[in-house]
């Protein structure tokens, strides 16, 4: 099973728990400008709902970018701070790289299988950052 963070949207997070390309489910949640209050809430409540635990994710994805500055910096980091956690790897995509949810998680599972998952992914940012 691999979870999947997508917060390159600053008006809702995603969260995917994958088994395949074909068998996921989405956690989706306003989170506009919380974020950060929100997205660990989204992946235990995800993890709840599907019985399972964190215990048997495979691997976690991350989205990472374009989007805003902070809510991709979070995705980002929560990513790589679970992964080191749970002694996994982790992979990144870029906004760019996917055209639906389900390429992404096609692409996503394909990584971990061919050996392209890291230790850490970096964010993307298309642009200098705007902090206001």
């Amino acid at each position: 099973m691999y979870l999947i963070i997508n917060t390159t949207d600053d008006k809702k997070i995603r969260v995917i728990l994958a088994k395949s390309q074909d068998s996921f489910k989405i956690k989706s949640v306003k989170g506009e400008r919380r974020q950060s209050e929100k997205l660990l809430i989204a992946i235990e409540k995800i993890i709840a709902q599907n019985k399972t635990s964190l215990s048997k994710i495979k691997g976690i994805g991350v989205v990472t970018g374009p989007g805003g500055f902070t809510s991709v910096r979070i995705g980002v980091v929560v990513a790589n701070s679970l992964a080191f956690a749970l002694g996994k790897e982790v992979f990144g995509l870029k906004l760019s790289e996917f055209k639906d949810e389900k390429e992404m998680v096609l692409k996503i599972i394909n990584s971990f299988k061919n050996n392209k998952a890291k230790k850490i992914v970096l964010p993307f940012y298309d642009r200098e950052p705007n902090i206001g």
